[in-house]
């Protein structure tokens, strides 16, 4: 490892060219490589790729306009940045100029021995350098050909395809890139993607700084190995101006084309920021994929409305989600079409009538209009992207806040949806923690790579009378002169302060600690978990075993940080305990359940319940984990709320049955089989293909039932209908005692599976198609 050879094999890669779609077989271009790599090699570059990742973002040497392939960042970090700085452009009456620049097969054209001196001037430890460099020389590939052969060729220069290391290396490859330009023009950069602009009230002057800047650029790509393509980049005017003048761009005599709009990371922005053309793609999109939905399924027969929903949500909702939130305010013409989309889509998945009112669908299919969900997705991406510190995000959002309170500009439009959330992130009374970078990367990387000692499976069970019996057995087992202390948390109510509470058996000592409201219960628990380790280290308690009631804190600690999601006070916990571990301290976790008659944790609960009103407030804080769950509560009230005015004029059957908004579809639970799903569906909503309401709606001419005893509505044909077999339903009522004379209304508000399935006996044994 101190030299990093590596084996030929390891090196060698099997290269299966795979044609695209309709293109020309005989053009080498057409093809996409696939290549297959040493296992050995995969596994080796993980262990490198972890702790290279974790040197380079520690220490802050990548540039903070790359957001590639780095954890916490995005694609939707560098749109939103890009997006602010048009409105806040719009908000002082200025154009902007961009230029969105493609490099050709920049992966392909990285240089070792340039790479190698970056490696170097980041002062990247000499192992690991040594490991990359062997791994990037002398490489060869066996291109597999269609007869069955294969042929051999040597590679000087690149980044292997498939290699997780690859992103990296060409981040750090690109590191000092922004520093090479102008410092007056904006950079933005996802891995090979760039995106210069600059922002001037004076269009030409925009034009002549972007163009100095280009000029730089081109310096730069070429004492780096790399070249851009004029024709495929494309330059953009976004301004309010009605007739913007005429602009020309160059890179190295080459004009770049201009255009009206442009897609960036998948979102099509267009000059006037209406979001006309994304969402016209976005709905052709859209429109084939419903196809399949259509294919899968009808009103009576085909896949269930439990599989259609989420069909429908990995096809079609994605594609509604992405970026679309960044485009508010934008055309009301525009965004009612995604609305369309989203009631064919949800008529497909129910088998609902075209005449169901659409807020009702939304309810039955738990699908929020597309509106309230933006705003949600705003919120859950604003709330997560704010806990760092160095987030450009933050400040501009607070200029463009000021210019929507007072500037002319946003007199007669809607407040962008992450104003909006950033306006409900600063009024929150407790502040967020924050950070420089991921916590993943402001902690010692041995820290995150020790594996803790917890013991999940103590042999005691829940409700068992003699567990504090049982309890002390294991203690004189296992622990027989070791400190014990106890953990828990408390939260009386969802408004409630979370209460933390610490007990140490042996001194009597106790600790009580009051968290924001906007904490969960998890973070309490591991908060606790946090406060034992710290006492820990004040009274230096050589041995000690921490036990907690909350298995899923421990679990979460027991997780490898670089293969799951990494919550900032699990890392904490870490850091602590690796503390623990430099000074010999013997630490063990054990989880206990709770509420069993174990005097220490009897206390701790005591602590923690007392402590939700009189707990230390230091430090009263919020995890940004906790503020991820409070957009879905904000959505759902302002859903409700919408519900209950949108009621008032349509839905009003539909919400005499269904007035609460459900956490998920009844039918997720309650799976029948499709006819009888459809049906049911329909009569809840109160449209169905029953002669009363054909009649209303002026398709059939009578509304009387084929019996000839009364309007056949669905209390008649299930209830009294003579033609049709009622005696399971009665019988089931009768064994429930429900009072007769009832209705289906009343039957189907009660939400009671069985009834629900007598319905679904009815439907099927009659041959029902309402």
């Amino acid at each position: 490892m101190v030299t990093g050879n590596i084996p030929t094999s390891w090196k060698t890669q099997l290269i299966i060219p795979i044609l695209k779609p309709n293109k020309n077989p005989s053009d080498c271009f057409s093809y996409r490589p696939i290549a297959l790599s040493s296992v050995l090699m995969k596994i080796s570059e993980h262990l490198v790729k972890d702790r290279l990742e974790w040197f380079i973002e520690s220490n802050q040497l990548l540039s903070e306009s790359q957001f590639g392939f780095r954890k916490s960042k995005s694609t939707i970090d560098s749109i939103s940045i890009f997006v602010t700085d048009i409105r806040i452009a719009f908000s002082k009456n200025h154009s902007l100029v961009a230029a969105f620049l493609d490099i050709n097969a920049a992966y392909d054209n990285v240089i070792v021995s340039i790479l190698k001196n970056r490696l170097n001037d980041l002062n990247v430890p000499i192992m690991l350098c040594n490991f990359i460099v062997n791994m990037l020389s002398e490489r060869f590939v066996n291109i597999s050909l269609e007869d069955g052969g294969t042929k051999s060729r040597y590679v000087w220069k690149g980044l292997p395809q498939g290699s997780v290391l690859s992103p990296l290396l060409y981040n750090i490859y690109t590191s000092n890139l922004e520093s090479a330009l102008d410092s007056n023009v904006q950079i933005l950069q996802y891995a090979d993607d760039l995106l210069l602009y600059y922002t001037h009230q004076s269009v030409q002057k925009a034009c002549s700084s972007l163009s100095c800047s280009l000029n730089l650029l081109k310096k730069w790509l070429d004492s780096n190995g790399l070249e851009l393509s004029p024709t495929k980049s494309s330059v953009v005017l976004f301004s309010r101006m009605r007739l913007p003048p005429p602009i020309s761009i160059y890179y190295n005599n080459t004009e770049i084309p201009v255009k009206t709009n442009v897609k960036f990371l998948g979102v099509i922005l267009d000059s006037k920021m209406t979001g006309i053309p994304h969402c016209e793609y976005i709905v052709n999109k859209c429109e084939r994929l419903l196809n399949i939905l259509r294919c899968l399924s009808g009103v009576w027969w085909g896949a269930h409305p439990f599989c259609m929903k989420l069909l429908y949500n990995a096809l079609i909702r994605s594609l509604l989600d992405y970026g679309t939130f960044l485009l508010e305010p934008g055309s009301t013409v525009a965004f009612k079409k995604l609305d369309s989309i989203q009631s064919k889509a949800l008529r497909l998945v129910s088998g609902a009538m075209k005449s169901s009112p659409i807020n009702a669908l939304q309810v039955e299919c738990v699908d929020p209009p597309l509106q309230l969900r933006r705003q949600y997705l705003s919120d859950s991406f604003l709330f997560r992207s704010l806990q760092f510190s160095s987030h450009p995000l933050h400040s501009k959002l607070r200029l463009l806040s000021d210019y929507a309170s007072s500037a002319s500009y946003w007199l007669h439009k809607s407040i962008p949806c992450l104003v909006n959330s950033f306006r409900k992130f600063i009024n929150f009374q407790a502040p967020t923690h924050q950070f420089p970078s991921s916590p993943l990367f402001c902690t010692n990387f041995e820290a995150l790579i020790i594996s803790p000692d917890v013991r999940l499976d103590l042999g005691i069970v829940k409700d068992d009378p003699f567990a504090n019996i049982t309890f002390n057995n294991l203690l004189e087992e296992n622990w027989p002169d070791c400190h014990y202390i106890f953990t828990d948390a408390s939260k009386h109510s969802s408004t409630g302060c979370v209460g933390v509470g610490v007990f140490h058996s042996q001194y009597d000592i106790v600790q009580r600690v009051k968290l924001p409201p906007e904490s969960s219960v998890f973070t309490g628990e591991c908060y606790a978990i946090f406060k034992a380790l710290e006492y820990i280290l004040i009274f230096k308690l050589t041995k000690s075993v921490i036990f907690s009631d909350a298995r899923s804190a421990l679990q979460a600690l027991i997780r490898f940080p670089f293969r799951s999601k990494s919550f900032p006070i699990i890392i904490d916990i870490r850091d602590k305990l690796f503390k623990c571990q430099q000074l010999g301290y013997s630490v063990s976790f054990a989880w206990i359940p709770g509420h069993n008659n174990i005097p220490g944790n009897i206390k701790a609960d005591q602590l923690a319940n007392r402590a939700v009103d009189d707990g230390d407030l230091f430090p009263y804080k919020n995890y940004c984990h906790d503020l991820g769950s409070l957009p879905r509560v904000y959505l759902r009230d302002q859903w409700k709320q919408s519900w209950i005015r949108s009621s008032e004029s349509k839905g009003k059957y539909y919400f005499s049955i269904q007035r609460d908004i459900p956490a998920k579809p009844w039918f997720f639970k309650l799976k029948l089989c499709k006819r009888a799903t459809s049906t049911i569906i329909r009569m809840r909503l109160g449209h169905v293909c029953s002669p009363a309401h054909l009649a209303r709606l002026q398709i059939i001419q009578s509304d009387a039932c084929e019996c000839g005893t009364g309007v056949g509505d669905i209390n008649h044909l299930f209830l009294s209908c003579p033609l049709l077999d009622h005696t399971p339903l009665y019988t089931f009522l009768h064994s429930l005692k429900v009072p007769l004379p009832t209705s289906i209304p009343v039957l189907l508000h009660s939400m009671n599976p069985d009834i629900y399935k007598y319905l679904s006996i009815c439907i099927i044994n009659n041959d029902l198609k309402l």
